[in-house]
């Protein structure tokens, strides 16, 4: 399938993240990956024609509140409720049969999810401080030994400080997206990522 994400408004600066953790998923067995903070789908779209085009089994959810989109957003748009959540739907409508969507807060949908059963998260909502870091704590017990933990936006001091904190910087992988670095933009859109 032809990728179509480009159409779609939005961010999906770590496109080789995405297509890496397609590539590396085991081909004869489940994989699960979830994407906090999905916006209007322009990532779950590139994420969910890159599961296609692998052939692998890979459960893919992406959990979003689609409200205001909190205070990283609020004032980027008007879209309230509904209306961006059936933005989102119609975005993903050519590849929504592999797309789960989980319409709740971070916090509120990692309980549903058993300790150790994951392989793969974005964390790409809320970037202040308290936020990342609530986030990384309710999410760090479902991931699999060895499953990647990501988040967007490493510039912003929220996300930088709370995955320091949590992780230590040892620990921490910082990509510079590909499209930044080709732009020449290397302080831009980086995104980390650690192997839990």
């Amino acid at each position: 399938m032809e990728h179509f994400y480009k159409t779609v408004s939005g961010w999906a600066a770590f496109e080789d993240l995405y297509r890496q953790v397609v590539r590396d998923a085991p081909t004869h067995a489940m994989s699960h990956y979830v994407e906090v903070g999905s916006w209007f789908g322009r990532s779950a779209c590139l994420m969910a024609v890159e599961i296609i085009n692998s052939g692998k089994t890979i459960k893919f959810d992406c959990v979003d509140p689609w409200t205001d989109g909190g205070p990283d957003l609020r004032n980027k748009r008007s879209f309230q409720n509904d209306e961006l959540y059936k933005t989102f739907l119609k975005n993903i409508g050519p590849v929504k049969h592999f797309i789960n969507p989980i319409r709740k807060p971070s916090l509120e949908a990692a309980p549903l999810y058993k300790d150790g059963s994951l392989d793969f998260i974005m964390i790409d909502g809320s970037h202040q401080y308290d936020d990342v870091k609530a986030d990384i704590q309710a999410w760090l017990p479902k991931m699999k030994p060895g499953a990647i933990m990501s988040g967007d936006d490493w510039n912003w001091s929220g996300v930088h400080d709370a995955a320091t904190e949590i992780f230590g910087m040892e620990k921490i992988k910082v990509h510079l997206s590909e499209r930044h670095v080709r732009k020449g933009n290397p302080n831009k859109c980086r995104y980390w990522s650690v192997q839990v």
